[in-house]
């Protein structure tokens, strides 16, 4: 494992087409998870898949060119499948651990989970 700071890894960031720009606009704000590292994104908003060889194939390119490691962070956000693969991966790159961040409404911030075991 490298010396490199922690990155976070958003699956997908839940955004909305703008009517007047049709530009993606984000409809949460993840700059809190940035405390727990850089934060980089897996998949544009809107990508969607239907083909599970495909998601599978691309998320596996993309954690490994963004060099996913042990001690990153995943922040499972937008398309359900995109998240499950994306978690499926991150913990077979990492020996079957996976730390997530999760949203907690009471503290508006991102708490840290460390899940082991997972292979």
């Amino acid at each position: 494992m490298s010396t490199r700071e922690p990155k976070v890894f958003v699956t997908q960031v839940p955004s909305r087409r703008d009517a007047q720009t049709g530009l993606w606009v984000p409809t949460v704000n993840i700059a809190p998870a940035e405390q727990f590292g850089e934060v980089v994104t897996l998949l544009p908003p809107g990508a969607q898949f239907f083909a599970a060889a495909e998601t599978t194939r691309l998320i596996k390119s993309r954690l490994h060119e963004l060099d996913y490691q042990q001690g990153d962070f995943l922040l499972p956000l937008g398309n359900p499948v995109i998240m499950a693969v994306a978690s499926a991966v991150a913990a077979r790159r990492s020996n079957g651990c996976l730390n997530v961040l999760v949203w907690d409404r009471q503290t508006s911030s991102y708490v840290p989970y460390e899940l082991e075991n997972l292979n």
